[in-house]
């Protein structure tokens, strides 16, 4: 049970590092109506510009929840 709570607590960190691009960094734009981005970089700030906020959302969630039921899990380990 620990294992999994671990793996959602980093799975909430990225998904809220992902989030919060697009308050630190300007969307890339470019100058040709067809272009696409040029590199991982640019297209990862297009997709969580996409997101519109919701990355963050979920990310914050995610961890919040799980901070706390780590704990609980923590304190059910020292008391058996």
């Amino acid at each position: 049970m620990r294992k999994i709570l671990i793996l959602f607590l980093v799975i909430g960190l990225l998904i809220s590092f992902f989030g919060i691009l697009p308050f630190v960094f300007d969307y890339p734009f470019s100058e040709d109506a067809n272009s696409g981005p040029r590199n991982y970089w640019e297209l990862i700030l297009m997709i969580s510009y996409e997101g519109k906020g919701k990355y963050l959302v979920v990310g914050v969630l995610l961890v919040v929840l799980t901070i706390p039921a780590i704990f609980k899990q923590k304190g059910k380990e020292r008391f058996s």
